[in-house]
């Protein structure tokens, strides 16, 4: 309790608490003043026919006049503000509103004592005042202090101040004071819970910032060593014979050995998951990239390319590619760079994941439908597919699926969740599934042939 009232005069000269607080008490009167119009209405006509039956209810009448064009003129000012929008023309009009309620319930409560002696309507005003509209100052307190004053001098001056109804008055305004609050104790806790989540959440967001910005420095650090090592290698099987002689210095370069050639196929592969990560990591995936060097291109054409350059990889686990693509004349408007990239990801995901000696097939369809045609394009593998647990996680980054390597290639989990970002931004659809050919992993790109220019 005590933390609560050190925050409550923290808050108190917290502006954007009191805004807040003030704009909640504008917001619930623009919602109530049309039901009490409304509402209202009914009840009038029946004091009309009444009052003309019998002349005796001429303060009725007069309350009513005054009332239903008052809900009406708030209304007209909370729902259409004719007056400014504004944080002080808020602010009191909320107080007017509230003003004209708390003195609309005294009023009538007044005006039918003389049927009894019920202050039940006076004390549902200021009790509803006190609970539903959470002041962040005393403005509330004032206004149904006053109510209280007037309730209390008219009840003396019409002689009507028996013990009961001083004990009632006197219990209505305890618990008018203690609801009140408590509602604003209320107010104060959640808008401190609102302050704490939005401050944590600008942390988690300076984390993420902070760590994206590590992880660039450290990515850009190693792509420096490997780039070296490429140099190297180059320089190596670039080098002169000494056996030769030389007049055939120029012409003849020795022929570098398998482990040399192991070296620059895995340092380029280290570079290129590099390179995958800088994307995800920076904003390379804006569309001024991606269209940047677009052209009509068919996406068969570079598939077939893709699956010519992987040549070695699928020879080094006996892996073969059957092409079943039906060489549309299809055109799409895409970055071929870019593109070639997700083929490159895709294909080498199905030779990873697909067991020496298996095959990898390669087959499009063309779908003809009365707005556009879409080539389907299907890559499949003879992998272990995938299971129901990777349903939610198949384009997470960072996220290892089930299936496991079959050879010494090592998983990042972040290929499946570069090329959904890349084809997105390119209008290609992807959706994986399970083959019922090859019995591993199918992945099925839909080109929409509405993107070719």
């Amino acid at each position: 309790m005590r933390k609560h009232f050190q925050i409550l005069e923290e808050l108190k000269k917290n502006e954007e608490f009191v805004r807040s607080a003030y704009f909640e008490v504008y917001l619930i009167f623009r919602y109530l003043f049309p039901f009490l119009c409304i509402a209202y209405i009914p009840f009038a006509l029946l004091d009309w026919r009444d009052f003309l039956q019998d002349y005796t209810n001429l303060p009725l009448m007069i309350y009513n006049s005054i009332f239903l064009p008052g809900c009406l003129l708030f209304t007209i000012l909370l729902n259409f503000p004719i007056l400014g929008n504004d944080f002080k023309t808020r602010k009191w009009v909320a107080v007017a509103a509230t003003t004209f309620l708390t003195f609309s319930g005294t009023a009538m409560n007044l005006i039918i004592f003389k049927f009894g002696t019920d202050l039940s309507l006076f004390a549902f005003t200021q009790l509803g005042i006190a609970v539903l509209l959470r002041y962040p100052d005393m403005t509330k307190t004032l206004i149904y202090m006053l109510n209280y004053a007037v309730f209390l001098f008219c009840l003396f001056y019409l002689d009507r101040a028996s013990s009961f109804l001083i004990q009632n008055f006197s219990f209505m305004l305890i618990m008018t004071v203690l609801m009140d609050r408590i509602s604003f104790l209320t107010k104060v806790n959640s808008f401190h819970k609102e302050q704490s989540i939005r401050e944590l959440n600008r942390k988690l967001v300076m984390e993420s910032v902070k760590k994206s910005e590590i992880l660039r420095i450290a990515i850009h650090d190693l792509k420096s060593p490997v780039t070296g090592i490429l140099s190297l290698v180059g320089l190596y099987t670039r080098e002169p014979s000494p056996a030769l002689s030389l007049d055939h210095l120029g012409k003849s370069y020795v022929e570098p050995p398998e482990v040399l050639d192991h070296i620059d196929r895995t340092s380029r592969k280290i570079l290129e998951s590099i390179e995958d990560i800088l994307f995800l990591a920076s904003s390379s995936l804006e569309s001024e990239t991606i269209e940047g060097k677009s052209q009509n291109l068919n996406p068969e054409l570079l598939l077939r390319s893709v699956a010519s350059n992987l040549d070695f990889l699928f020879s080094s686990k006996h892996i073969r590619i059957e092409d079943e693509l039906s060489g549309f004349p299809f055109a799409f408007y895409a970055n071929p760079q870019i593109l070639y990239r997700v083929f490159d990801n895709i294909l080498s995901n199905a030779a990873k994941f697909s067991p020496p000696g298996s095959r990898i097939l390669l087959s499009s369809k063309l779908r003809e439908t009365l707005e556009e045609n879409v080539l389907l394009i299907y890559i499949e593998d003879s992998g272990p597919g995938f299971q129901p647990q990777d349903e939610k996680d198949m384009f997470r980054e960072f996220s290892i699926l089930s299936a496991k390597p079959t050879g010494p290639e090592s998983s990042s989990g972040i290929g499946l969740a570069l090329a959904k970002k890349l084809l997105d931004r390119m209008g290609i659809r992807i959706r994986l599934s399970n083959s019922d050919r090859t019995e591993g992993a199918r992945v099925l790109l839909e080109f929409p042939q509405s993107k070719a220019k």
